[in-house]
């Protein structure tokens, strides 16, 4: 079988669970101004982006693709059976992969790699195209799948079970919320992380705080939220409290679209303005001008 050329840092497993019925999706590019109609296959993808050089200079295009694949179907497994479930709360210990696949996604973000990209070329250490992104691919994505494989071990050490934004994740509560209606966009940004916690607000001011509203300049474990969307009509909060905190609709979209670095999209039969799904035109002009401030992607 020949290798796949086209590399998605977005899984189509994901992607799928927005579309339309004839498996199409409405595109607004958020690293450009451009909006477009695509199907999954053509979406969140780079050519050879996970294309890493072995140590005989020879190159491996398949390697990354198949362990993270392995990952992805792990989590479209308990995603399957979270939606399907009634639960409003979700046990880590029944869905495992779900913290896995939100790293994943992180750590293999465009936006990350680019940002990776432009600290190693300010400070004059890169390579090749192929070599760069090959050290950036093994001290992120590769390091997560790893980490991954090691949880699976009970016998396994623990700190070779250790990913830091798994542990961030896993000391929060897990909301499943669910609309009766399909109300929800998905992006790039798989887990968006939104705002400061209370107890290290004091150390922000307000500007720093709408910026952490963008998922920017707070460490994870100091956000005061995450939002995963699973479906038009799924999605996950998680946060620092004891109860259940309910968002609507309107709020996980602006969080999703914040989130983004590459893209939003939504199925390609839904049209715009919707009360019903928030200002998502408003909030894309928003985050395409963040956008324009972060380093691109690599």
């Amino acid at each position: 079988m020949t290798a796949p050329k086209k590399h998605h840092f977005v899984p189509q497993m994901l992607l799928r669970k927005f579309a339309s019925a004839d498996g199409s999706l409405r595109v607004f590019a958020i690293d450009r101004e451009a909006t477009y109609t695509s199907k999954t296959l053509g979406l969140g993808q780079v050519k050879g982006g996970h294309n890493r050089v072995r140590p005989d200079g020879t190159v491996d295009r398949e390697f990354l693709e198949q362990w993270m694949s392995s990952l992805e179907g792990a989590a479209a497994d308990d995603i399957a059976k979270l939606v399907a479930s009634n639960e409003l709360t979700v046990d880590l210990k029944d869905y495992p992969a779900l913290p896995w696949l939100a790293s994943l996604q992180h750590n293999r973000s465009r936006a990350l790699m680019g940002y990776l990209k432009a600290r190693l070329e300010a400070e004059s250490m890169t390579g090749s195209a192929l070599e760069t992104q090959t050290a950036i691919l093994d001290v992120t994505a590769r390091n997560v799948l790893r980490a991954w494989e090691s949880s699976k071990d009970e016998y396994a050490r623990p700190k070779d079970q250790w990913d830091s934004m798994v542990s961030v994740l896993g000391y929060l509560r897990w909301d499943v919320l669910r609309y009766e209606k399909p109300r929800l966009v998905v992006s790039d940004g798989f887990a968006a992380q939104y705002g400061v916690a209370p107890e290290y607000e004091a150390a922000y001011d307000k500007t720093a705080k709408n910026w952490a509203k963008h998922g920017i300049g707070v460490p994870q474990h100091q956000a005061a939220s995450f939002t995963i969307p699973l479906t038009t009509q799924v999605a996950l909060h998680l946060h620092h409290g004891d109860a259940r905190k309910y968002l609507s609709a309107q709020q996980v979209n602006q969080r999703t679209i914040y989130a983004a670095r590459s893209f939003v999209a939504l199925p390609s039969d839904w049209t715009l303005p919707d009360e019903a799904l928030g200002d998502v035109g408003e909030w894309i002009d928003t985050q395409r001008f963040v956008r324009s401030m972060i380093a691109k992607n690599a």
